[in-house]
């Protein structure tokens, strides 16, 4: 008989674990039905407060709908734009240039024909000096613009003008073939 009790004995603890497991089992069920039913409560509660702010987000793309469909057609216009201005700036920069480089010629010429003016008034102021029989004037008394520069003076290379012709009006005053 000592089996027969040790058997017992031992379904007797096996019934009472089951007991226990099936106790525990119904506890942690509960709790997590109450868990589930908060959680579902508050995901509802989620979601009657994003309603509006999804209808509000639809209302906006479909207003927005329109406006992005002109979008694209107004990025090309603009990068056309944008082309054409560059192409505009390239050009006005090519006129700029040549407008610099007449400028720049311009004033060589218009150096060299002051340098002519004032080398034809100094021979006239000769000529007319030797005719009255006066010595040559001294080039401390000439006005300034008249007077040689002793230092070199660092100009633009002359364009434009033809030396030849420089000369033979220089020597033409000098002459006093060109005073009347």
């Amino acid at each position: 008989m000592s089996a027969d009790l040790i058997l017992s004995i031992v379904l007797v603890v096996l019934v009472l674990v089951g007991v226990w497991a099936a106790v525990e089992f119904a506890l942690t069920m509960r709790s997590a039905r109450r868990d589930v039913s908060a959680l579902t409560s508050s995901a509802r509660e989620v979601v009657e407060q994003a309603q509006p702010v999804v209808a509000k987000l639809d209302g906006i793309m479909d207003e927005l709908e329109p406006a992005a469909k002109r979008v694209t057609p107004l990025l090309e216009k603009t990068e056309v734009a944008v082309d054409e201005a560059t192409v505009s700036l390239d050009r006005l920069s090519g006129i700029l240039e040549d407008v610099s480089s007449v400028s720049g010629a311009a004033s060589s010429v218009t150096g060299a024909v002051k340098g002519v003016a004032e080398s034809a008034a100094n021979g006239v102021a000769g000529v007319v000096s030797r005719l009255r029989g006066e010595s040559a004037p001294d080039p401390a008394a000439l006005p300034e613009t008249q007077q040689a520069h002793p230092e070199p003076r660092q100009e633009a290379p002359t364009r434009y003008v033809d030396y030849a012709d420089v000369a033979s009006a220089r020597d033409a005053s000098d002459t006093g073939e060109g005073s009347n």
